[in-house]
């Protein structure tokens, strides 16, 4: 196996926690993606801490989620080119996104479909006069 030493380790898994990709963490940590591949499916602690990077990454991204639903964005305002103001936007679907991961028994989408009483199914046999059936 390729050696991973352990300042490389911690460097890959602190910049996978950052940017959420394996190869830019590599690129970071000087390393190959074969290399910490192999490493993740050979050492239970390493693969245990990629896991927890990756979940850190996750909570960024939930956490901008958050922000730029609640908070918002500030985008500038233009006429004829030139700058005149701003206006701080919203997003109301990155909000409802964060409700239904939350909340899902109250936002999700619900679509129970419950049968009770017996089917009866009608198979009808078009017959091509002439031609295949």
């Amino acid at each position: 196996m390729t050696e991973l030493t352990a300042k490389k380790r911690e460097a890959f898994i602190l910049a996978l926690a950052v940017t959420g990709n394996v190869s830019a963490a590599c690129k970071k940590a000087k390393v190959s993606r074969q290399t910490v591949y192999l490493y993740k499916r050979e050492d239970p602690a390493f693969a245990a801490a990629w896991d927890e990077a990756e979940a850190i990454y996750v909570e960024l991204l939930e956490a901008e989620a958050d922000r730029r639903a609640v908070e918002g964005t500030v985008k500038t305002i233009y006429y004829q080119g030139i700058p005149v103001g701003q206006e701080r936007q919203y997003s109301d679907t990155l909000l409802m996104f964060r409700l239904k991961a939350l909340r899902p028994d109250k936002y999700r989408e619900n679509s129970t479909v419950k049968h009770d009483g017996e089917m009866q199914i009608t198979v009808t046999r078009r017959v091509i006069p002439g031609g295949a059936q």
